[in-house]
């Protein structure tokens, strides 16, 4: 096997594809380029945009237009740049990048957009108040007593917040002065948080509306950065979610955007389509409409597989619902595995898309799917650690489906059985694990997890010599106002804060940070932390408020017990989850969960594979269950089967050449159907290694 062959007439096949994106190009005919895993989809999309500036980067600088190009993570961006080469008319950006790009020089209407947001959240928060059962007591005092009570609260929010995450006992002797005369709001403190953080929350957005009606100079700008993945809409700063739906409304609301747009923009290409938000097909639908409306030229191509749709945000095959007319483009050829592989992915997503190889030298592969039991898991990797020659050189990469298996083998337990026992992530709430702790797409890590990234990746950038001090600033504005020796006098200052443990590290962070007179230090640790770090107890509070939404009488010494066991974890031990993230894993073996793998090949794969998955009883058992005839599954149960087959079909199509499948359940009342797909069974038992 090498993979390397390829026919003149293979070759000649392939470029009708792209013959076929260009002639739509020329004609301003929006596509959908549908290509299975490992078809080379990224060569066509870097193929697509090389011939728009062939063909048109002249006429674009000349009237000062730009191509547009989103990817969905990081990665995928820096992929695409390293491919195309240096092109200063090729605005490559993952989505939220470059919807920020196109409306944040219209702070006027995105103040707009902003009101019209604080009067929803404004409406929500006073329904909340007047109909909310957890709000009777308050419900049940008399407007002047309102009054009086908010007034107290107001002149004493520095000791609510000192007394959070206090005993329930110990909040009401901090308050029981103060509130004689509001004795049955205090009976229940879980409810008395809520009233009051809703009171507190209200007031900041009507002041903040206010101020914006007032024309103050603070209030005329919309702020969006990376950092933020949480709203702080009175400080005039949204989150990732915020930032799409604004750009939603902003374009949808004013036709002048988006002909500017438009004649800015005359080309979008849009990569990995099947996981872009519902919100930015939107945006491209109506940009695309309102520019045949007024008779202006506009290309749109999405490039993806609504097989490999494995999020729940993702638009998946309603592309077509949400943008109509697109003219569908199919691609065949897989240029990534073996035959063998390729055989049993195309039994998996068994639709329109046949694959075969482009190479004439496509064999060699081996594919294999065993039965046995959980405790030979270990001895079955390590069986092909050493047939397959497993090295530094040669990795070997697991697939599994627990983030607890994940977090174990790879050095981070504790982080993930502290995240596991929270409220936000316990019972109902477990699947969240899956993307938001243990996920290589930033944009998919959850509020919590996203912030000790950030915090974790300052640490790591300050210590680091070879770190350009932009990537430490966060921002070029911050750098301009520093001159050599105050940059010198800044990275010792920020090298000063150390600590063995997170919570140590933290209490070093705000203790600088109230004691050391130092602007810029200030900011730094303001976008990193994305509120102001004055002590280790408002960082305590704010994974306590983020972490469990119903802080109960019951619960809040386990909750606080919670919280300083992740305030306890080795900051080694958040580096290796850091490692983890930004996959900068050095061990011979490597852990993945299966949405993990997006976007990735191996040489060598093995998954381990259950009947579960997460708190689904019946997952992969219901999917080879169910394979014989899926035509008659209907609402949630296709739906469900359509998410089993998907997830499958991504987690074995990342194999180049060898690929194991081990279940650990018993599959006999599915056998036909695992047969279906990889064909011979076979038993493995570490006793008895000759049954193989």
């Amino acid at each position: 096997m090498s993979l390397s062959i390829i026919s003149p007439s293979n070759r000649e096949k392939e470029m009708q594809s792209l013959i076929s994106i260009y002639n739509s190009i020329e004609n301003s005919e929006s596509i959908i380029f549908n290509s299975g895993a490992g078809a080379g989809k990224t060569y066509s999309l870097i193929e697509s945009l090389k011939y728009v500036i062939r063909n048109y980067g002249r006429s674009l600088k000349k009237h000062n237009q730009q191509i547009i190009c989103i990817t969905y993570t990081n990665v995928a961006t820096k992929e695409v740049k390293e491919r195309l080469g240096n092109s200063d008319i090729v605005l490559v950006s993952t989505i939220h990048e470059r919807i920020w790009g196109l409306i944040k020089q219209y702070q006027k209407e995105l103040v707009e957009i902003h009101k019209e947001k604080l009067k929803e959240e404004i409406s929500i928060l006073q329904k909340n108040i007047i109909t909310n059962k957890e709000f009777e007591k308050y419900q049940e005092l008399d407007d002047a007593k309102k009054e009086k009570f908010k007034r107290i609260m107001f002149e004493n929010k520095e000791l609510f917040y000192q007394n959070y995450n206090v005993r329930a006992a110990d909040l009401k002797m901090a308050f029981q002065p103060f509130l004689e005369d509001f004795p049955e709001i205090l009976k229940n403190v879980s409810n008395f948080r809520k009233i009051v953080n809703t009171i507190y929350k209200l007031e900041r957005n009507l002041v903040c509306l206010e101020n914006i009606n007032l024309n103050k100079k603070e209030y005329k700008f919309v702020d969006y950065t990376s950092n933020y993945n949480n709203d702080q809409l009175h400080n005039m700063k949204i989150s990732h979610d915020t930032l799409l739906e604004y750009g939603q409304r902003i374009i949808e609301k004013y036709d002048t955007l988006k002909q500017i747009v438009i004649d800015k923009y005359p080309f979008v290409f849009i990569d990995e389509y099947q996981d872009t938000n519902e919100k930015i097909v939107s945006i491209m639908s109506s940009l695309d409409n309102y520019a045949k409306k007024i008779g202006h030229k506009l290309f749109i191509g999405y490039f993806g597989d609504t097989a490999q749709n494995i999020y729940d945000d993702g638009v998946g095959s309603k592309i077509n619902d949400i943008h109509i007319g697109l003219k569908p483009i199919n691609k065949e050829f897989n240029r990534r595995s073996t035959k063998e592989v390729i055989s049993v992915i195309n039994q998996i997503r068994n639709d329109n898309i046949k694959q075969v190889s482009i190479y004439n030298d496509c064999g060699g592969g081996s594919i294999k799917f065993y039965k046995g039991a959980q405790e030979n898991v270990r001895d079955f990797i390590n069986k092909y650690v050493h047939e397959w020659n497993i090295s530094s050189a040669n990795k070997l990469h697991c697939l599994v489906l627990t983030n607890k298996v994940v977090a174990e083998y790879s050095g981070f337990k504790n982080i993930y059985e502290a995240f596991k026992e929270t409220g936000k992530y316990k019972g109902i709430n477990y699947n969240q694990l899956n993307t938001e702790l243990l996920n290589n797409d930033l944009s998919k890590l959850g509020e919590v997890p996203k912030l000790l990234f950030s915090i974790i990746k300052l640490h790591n950038n300050i210590l680091n010599n070879k770190t350009p001090v932009l990537e430490i600033l966060s921002k070029k504005s911050l750098s301009d106002k520093l001159n050599i020796e105050d940059l010198r006098k800044l990275i010792n200052l920020l090298k000063q804060n150390k600590g063995k443990t997170l919570g140590e590290y933290i209490t070093s962070i705000s203790a600088y940070y109230t004691s050391v007179n130092n602007e810029i230090y200030e900011k730094i640790m303001d976008l990193t932390f994305g509120y102001k770090i004055t002590s280790c107890e408002i960082f305590k509070n704010f994974l306590l408020e983020k972490l469990f939404n119903d802080i109960t009488d019951e619960n809040i010494d386990y909750a606080n017990e919670i919280i300083q066991k992740l305030l306890d974890i080795e900051m080694d031990e958040y580096e290796l989850w850091y490692k983890f993230i930004i996959d900068k894993q050095e061990q011979n073996i490597n852990y993945h969960t299966y949405h993990g793998t997006k976007g990735r090949e191996f040489e060598n794969v093995i998954i381990i594979m259950e009947n579960a998955f997460g708190k689904t009883r019946d997952y992969f058992s219901f999917f080879f269950k169910n394979l014989s005839d899926p035509s008659l599954l209907q609402g949630a149960e296709k739906d469900l089967f359509e998410k089993v087959k998907n997830l499958l079909y991504v987690s074995c199509s990342r194999a180049i050449k060898n690929l194991r499948v081990f279940y650990i359940d018993e599959i006999s009342n599915f056998e036909s159907g695992i047969e279906n797909i990889f064909g011979q069974i076979y038993s493995y038992n570490c006793e008895d290694r000759s049954s193989i």
